[in-house]
């Protein structure tokens, strides 16, 4: 009896290793998947950048209208310099586009209430926390406006503070889950003086 009771738990142990491995592989597929889908979207977006605007020059900091242009569901990308990533950020927040990208989740960089949510891939926000005081960001949007920022604070949030974020009082805010996704990683960000 003993014998077989070992031998159960030995295959119960082997169930959840290779459990723990095809999660394992999984993650990994879907954050290499969204890399790649972002790297692509990326070079369209500027691609539709550059073209909706040839003959312009702008790169001022603030435009003078407030609405944000949206082209074919992009509101423009974001440059994180330290964490060495460029980014598309779609106009809707919601899970299956956060699989792909970034997404707006609440306001516009033109009203200053500016809030982007991604997922903790390495390729997307996975590196949030490593970002240090006075770090640039910077987010061009698809009238080829580049808004400039830097990092005020950064700190962790329960995952029911959406108050705290939607009225944060800066001017951009790029937040995350934490690995286990009990916790939020916020960025809050304000435009240099």
């Amino acid at each position: 009896m003993p014998k077989k009771l070992g031998l159960a738990f030995l295959f119960i142990g082997l169930l959840f290793i290779i459990a723990a491995l095809a999660l394992f592989l999984f993650n990994y597929y879907e954050d290499s998947r969204a890399g790649e889908k972002s790297d692509e979207m990326l070079s369209e977006l500027q691609h539709l950048i550059v073209e909706k605007n040839a003959g312009e020059t702008s790169s001022i900091e603030t435009p003078a209208s407030t609405s944000l242009t949206v082209i074919d569901g992009y509101v423009g990308y974001l440059s994180i310099p330290r964490l060495d990533l460029e980014l598309p950020v779609m106009d809707e927040w919601d899970y299956d586009k956060l699989k792909l990208a970034p997404c707006r989740h609440f306001g516009a960089p033109q009203t200053d209430d500016f809030v982007i949510a991604a997922h903790n891939y390495k390729n997307h926000f996975g590196s949030l926390s490593k970002l240090e005081s006075k770090d640039p960001v910077l987010f061009t949007d698809m009238d080829g406006v580049v808004h400039h920022y830097e990092l005020s604070s950064l700190t962790t949030l329960a995952p029911n503070d959406v108050e705290v974020v939607q009225n944060s009082e800066h001017d951009l805010v790029l937040y995350t889950c934490t690995y286990g996704g009990k916790t939020r990683v916020a960025a809050f960000f304000d435009r240099p003086e």
